[in-house]
């Protein structure tokens, strides 16, 4: 008798232990999907509200052309074709971006959610990059606005977020 209590207070401990982990997942994964759809639609260059203000930080990169296509870089590569570029975060966004790197964008991967962190990846598609930078560094409202330069066949789109 003694050892099917034991077992059934381990059983409930277990089942109590996994009701609280799933809770706290809820928890970040509801406080996370604001931010992944005001980055959704700054991405899609739409206005964006979020009911408590954000932190906005801006990660400068490079897209640079070589083989024949473009990658996103930290530092261009000598003799290549290269691009100055940003990356937008909402959120607690990490230091770095550096693991990120060394990939090609495009509107179908550019939006990449990590924990508590959101970014918006500068894009290419056919001849245009798109890149986004923000004029704040903490915001509730977000109003995109794009501004494009074409030259030697490259058009590059700069996604201004006004906040």
């Amino acid at each position: 008798m003694l050892t099917f209590r034991h077992l059934l207070a381990v059983v409930t401990a277990v089942a109590a232990t996994a009701v609280v982990a799933l809770a706290v997942l809820g928890v970040f994964s509801s406080s996370q999907a604001p931010l992944v759809s005001a980055a959704a639609s700054i991405a899609a260059e739409k206005t964006a509200h979020l009911d408590t203000p954000a932190a906005v930080r801006l990660y400068p990169a490079n897209y640079t052309y070589t083989n024949g296509k473009w990658v996103l870089t930290d530092r261009a590569s000598p003799g290549a074709t290269a691009v100055p570029v940003y990356a937008l975060g909402l959120g607690q966004c990490p230091p770095s971006i550096r693991d990120l790197l060394n990939k090609t964008y495009t509107a179908k991967n550019a939006t990449i959610a990590l924990t508590n962190c959101v970014l918006v990846m500068p894009r290419v598609e056919d001849s245009t990059i798109t890149h986004y930078a923000a004029t704040c560094r903490s915001a509730t409202d977000f109003r995109p606005e794009a501004v494009e330069v074409e030259t030697s066949g490259v058009k590059v789109r700069l996604v201004v977020v006004n906040c």
